[in-house]
């Protein structure tokens, strides 16, 4: 087969030719959407955080014929568990490696499309679910404080951590669709974090030019998204333990 390959521990950096008339028949749609858990702006595809498994999937993926053939493997895909935010940054990253090496147009056309493809797939089958998520996350991080986690980690139980468990019980027993899933909701928070990491450099980055005044509030600022993710983390290991 021909396609996208990925050396040993390599991360690809160019696709061998197309087959001849390698046509996915659809032409491909918006790129610009952020892939983070929590959609958030500027959102990367971190090259040397991708798994070689997923970039098996997407190599696997260009060895189709037709764009009917690459949707039902796509399909197949997420049907099995196996569409994973990792599957779709390694596809993206295969798009920006060979932009970036000035691969030939029909090429990247056709890179774009799997990209395409699977980011469609990918909102379909976990958007509903991380929305959510979200706003279940959101509604019981208005319940606590970093304090009460101080005073949880000195063998106290308070009235907001418990109210917090029993919401989070309540919602994972209910039945049928419209609920939050547990170990969906525990993934979802887990992978809110790399994100807030990602979003604290940027921060600290803006800390190193800043004036005395601007460095200050962005102490505040650094001091509260602290506090936040300790929550975040909380929130994580309750839904885990329950």
């Amino acid at each position: 087969s021909r396609g996208v390959r990925a050396g040993a521990g390599a991360t690809p950096r160019a696709c061998a030719r197309s087959r001849k008339n390698f046509n996915f028949g659809f032409a491909s749609r918006s790129r610009g959407v952020a892939l983070s858990a929590a959609d958030g702006e500027d959102a990367e595809a971190d090259p040397d955080a991708v798994a070689p498994e997923d970039y098996a999937l997407v190599v696997e993926l260009l060895d189709s014929e037709t764009g009917e053939e690459l949707k039902e493997k796509v399909d197949l895909i997420a049907k099995n568990g196996l569409l994973t935010k990792g599957v779709v940054d390694a596809a993206r990253v295969v798009v920006e490696q060979n932009e970036a090496a000035g691969q030939e147009a029909d090429i990247l056309d056709l890179l774009r499309s799997v990209y395409d493809v699977l980011l469609l797939k990918f909102k379909e089958t976990y958007a509903p679910a991380a929305k959510a998520a979200l706003e279940f996350g959101s509604k019981l991080m208005d319940l606590f404080t970093a304090e009460d986690l101080e005073a949880m980690e000195a063998g106290e139980t308070p009235v907001s951590i418990g109210k917090v468990k029993l919401m989070m019980q309540e919602e994972f027993d209910k039945e049928g669709e419209d609920h939050v899933d547990k170990m969906a909701f525990a993934k979802y928070l887990d992978e809110v974090l790399p994100v807030m990491s990602l979003q604290d450099e940027r921060l600290r980055e803006k800390m190193a030019v800043a004036d005395t005044e601007q460095a200050q509030k962005l102490v505040v600022v650094m001091m509260n998204r602290t506090k936040e993710r300790l929550k975040v983390e909380a929130l994580r290991d309750i839904a885990t333990e329950l």
